[in-house]
This record gives structure tokens, C-alpha cells and sequence, in this order.
């Protein structure tokens, strides 16, 4: 039996990478507010800021907007400030700044096609193609910004942590308790790991370049990576089972597709590669960091529900209150399956998970 490792973005997080939305957003905002100066405004494809009539704007050497401040400080030209005004050209981007605390990378795809559909019900003809091009300009935009910060962070990580715990955890045996689908007359080793990463930084790879020491390997970066060798990075949604996706090939309106994620796998051979995995033998999947969420719904359907995968076992993250994401990342999977009892059959329980190790120096 073969191992599917899926890697997430709280992978990366679990590293001290700071890629959450948030963070990003943070980052984004931070640029924009340092670069007005006097009277001059800032303006790009997503937000304006300008300074008021009669006012001028001088920095502050002493209390410098900064990633740790700036969203604080954009809540407050919100809200009332003296010298600047600040209107969102993009509604995607002022939906999910509102909700910023609770906003993960899966949101922000999801409310991507949320804004899609809004713009399609409210525009009509030539209106509706001009208005959906401009929310799609727009994610293009974010997504050119997201890429130069990411890049800012890995060219800042170095991978010091001890590989030895999450190493352990992907080249373990995989025990017969953890199988019911099929029989498993003893503990064994995996023949072969596939790493499939869904970041598009390389945080994994030392673990690879160690686990392929033991145990056959291969990766596979499916949304791409940040220099493009892996192919150039995917954003958008990947849900072709929602109902309101299905009302898009009735249109005859190509612009609706222009970030769905299935059709920018078919730019490379990562997602075959993937499913020539999937075909080739049994399987067990590990999950580590990622939220399963519905923006990925097409490809986790295809891996989970496949005949071939026996076995999905959750590494959760233990919150250090002493709460974990076990059920959370279980009530995800089960919306990954039209076969609910084999969901049941297919995903180990809590007793035998366990939490992801957390890297430490």
C-alpha cells in the first residue's frame, strides 16, 4: 500500500512562515499606507487612499505603520480620521477584510466565487463580460501581490528545525487498525510516499529530500510554485460540484472560468501525475495542515472517494488551550463525500490520531 501526504498552509504556519491571509493582508496594506506622503494618495486595482483637502500626511519615524499595526490603523481611516479617506475598489477584497480574524486562504477563494455569482446576477450582456473581467483583473492583481510576499518569506525562512518527529510520522507503518476497507494482514511500510503540496513554497522538501533516504518518493506541487518550475501558481475555485458552478456552462460566457481551478491543471502535468498515483496501487492518505475546505472539493472528491484510497488519517493541530481541529477537519472531509457511510469506514478516529508534531528548533 502506497501514502498520499497532503501538505497544507498550516504546515508552513507550524514553521513560524507567516502566510496566512492575514498576514499578507497586513503586509499589503503596511506598502500601501508608506507610500503616501504630503498629499499625495495611494491607488491600485483594489483600494484608494486619499488625503483630505487642506491636509498633509508626515510620517512618523517614531511610530512607523508596520505589518503589526496597519490593520488597525486602515480600521481607523474607516471609521474617522482627520486626514485620510479610503474607498475599496474591489468587493472582494472589502468582504474579506471584514472578515479578517476568521479568513483563511479557502475563505478568500470561496468568497471569490461568491463575488462572481453576485456580479453575474446583477449585470446583464456586454455589462455583465466588462464587470466580471474587472473582479477577475482584480484577483489577478491580489494574486501578483500574494506571490511577491510569499517570495519576501521564503527568501527570509531557514529551515532549522529537527526533521526527525514529522519524519517519523510520514514514513511510519500503517497499522491495521487503521484499514477496515480492506485486509491488512499486518503493519507495514508504504512502498512508495507522494508528497502532495498545496502551497506554493518549498517548506516541505527538506522532509522529502529525508523520507526518500527510506522509502521510495515523489512530489508534486498541484497549484504550482513561487518560481514557477513546478508550474505557474493556481488560484481561484475548484469546486465543480457546487450547483451555481453548473449554471456557468449554460453560459456562453468564457470569462467565468478564467480562475477555476480545474481548468489551470490542465496547463502542466501535475494533476495528471497525481491521478497516475491514484491509479496505480492502494493507498493511505495523511493530512497535515490543510483545511480541506470546499475550494479544493474537485481534486479531495477525486482522492478520497477513489476505490484505491483505504485509509485518511488526520494530523490535527492542538491548540494550546487544549482544544485540536480533529472534528472540524471531519466535518470538511465528509462534505468531500457523496458516500457518507464510506467516509465512516474510510477516516481513522481520534483514538488513533494523533496531533501534528510541532517543529522545534
Amino acid at each position: 500500500m502506497n501514502r498520499l501526504i497532503i501538505i497544507g498552509n498550516g504546515f508552513d504556519l507550524a514553521h513560524g512562515i507567516k502566510t496566512s491571509y492575514k498576514d499578507f493582508i497586513a503586509d499589503y496594506f503596511s506598502d500601501a499606507i508608506n507610500s503616501i506622503y504630503l498629499s499625495r494618495p495611494y491607488e491600485d486595482e483594489l483600494i484608494q487612499i486619499n488625503v483630505k483637502q487642506n491636509q498633509y500626511y508626515y510620517p512618523d519615524p517614531l511610530n512607523k505603520i508596520t505589518s503589526k499595526n496597519s490593520l488597525d490603523f486602515i480600521n481607523k481611516i474607516l471609521t474617522s480620521n482627520p486626514i485620510f479617506s479610503m474607498q475599496f475598489k474591489s468587493g472582494l477584497l472589502k468582504n474579506s477584510f471584514n472578515q479578517i480574524e476568521k479568513m483563511n486562504w479557502v475563505d478568500l477563494e470561496i468568497e471569490y466565487f461568491s463575488t462572481l455569482l453576485a456580479t453575474r446576477h446583477a449585470f446583464k450582456n456586454n455589462n455583465q463580460l466588462a464587470e466580471i473581467q474587472k473582479v477577475n483583473k482584480q484577483l489577478d492583481y491580489l494574486k501578483e501581490k500574494l506571490i511577491d510576499y510569499l517570495k519576501e518569506q521564503q527568501l527570509t525562512f531557514f529551515n532549522n528545525y529537527k526533521k526527525k518527529p514529522l519524519v517519523d510520522c510520514f514514513t511510519e507503518r500503517i497499522h491495521t487498525y487503521e484499514v477496515v476497507t480492506t485486509e491488512l494482514e499486518e503493519d507495514q511500510l508504504p512502498k512508495n510516499l507522494f508528497f502532495l503540496n498545496f502551497n506554493y513554497t518549498d517548506t516541505f522538501e527538506v522532509y522529502y529530500d529525508a523520507c526518500r533516504k527510506k522509502i521510495p518518493s515523489d512530489l508534486d506541487y498541484i497549484h504550482g510554485d513561487l518560481g514557477g518550475t513546478h508550474g505557474q501558481p493556481i488560484f481561484g475555485f475548484g469546486d465543480e460540484l457546487d450547483k451555481n458552478y453548473l449554471e456557468f456552462e449554460d453560459e456562453r460566457n468564457n470569462e467565468l472560468f478564467k480562475h477555476i481551478k480545474s481548468f489551470e491543471y490542465l496547463k502542466n502535468k501535475n494533476y495528471y501525475r497525481l491521478i497516475r498515483f491514484l491509479e496505480s496501487d492502494d493507498y493511505q492518505v495523511q493530512i497535515y495542515g490543510h483545511s480541506c475546505g470546499l475550494s479544493d472539493r474537485t481534486m479531495l472528491n477525486q482522492i478520497f472517494e477513489h476505490d484505491n484510497c483505504k485509509s485518511i488519517k488526520i494530523f490535527y493541530h492542538q491548540r494550546e488551550d487544549g482544544t485540536n481541529d480533529y472534528t472540524e477537519k471531519t466535518y470538511e472531509i465528509s462534505r468531500h463525500f457523496k458516500d457518507k457511510g464510506m467516509m465512516r469506514k474510510k477516516v481513522v478516529p481520534f483514538d488513533y490520531s494523533r496531533a501534528m508534531p510541532q517543529p522545534k528548533l
